[in-house]
């Protein structure tokens, strides 16, 4: 029997962490993570995600006009900041 509880301890559920945990735990490592608040760390929570999504959203508004120029009718849409920035931030959370 081993001396320690764990093969592998993670400090930081970021992507790195997670995916480190991941591949040891498949190869049949006992892992442990440590994480001060939310899984997912800076990218997922305060970078790369949020920041795609809001690319995601800024795009529409081109989309939609040159949708136009396809074919489709596409009635007057209006843009919601809030509603964007609150779906954003639900979905990081």
């Amino acid at each position: 029997m081993s001396e320690f509880d764990f093969d592998l301890f993670v400090i930081g559920a970021g992507s790195g962490g997670v995916r480190a945990s991941r591949i040891a735990a498949s190869h049949g490592a006992r892992v442990a993570v440590a994480e001060e608040y939310r899984v997912g760390g800076t990218c997922v929570i305060r970078g790369c995600v949020p920041k795609k999504l809001l690319v995601y959203g800024a795009h529409f508004a081109e989309d939609l006009k040159d949708a136009r120029k396809f074919g489709w009718d596409v009635p007057d849409c209006k843009f919601d900041w809030n509603r964007l920035r609150d779906n954003v931030l639900a979905e990081v959370d």
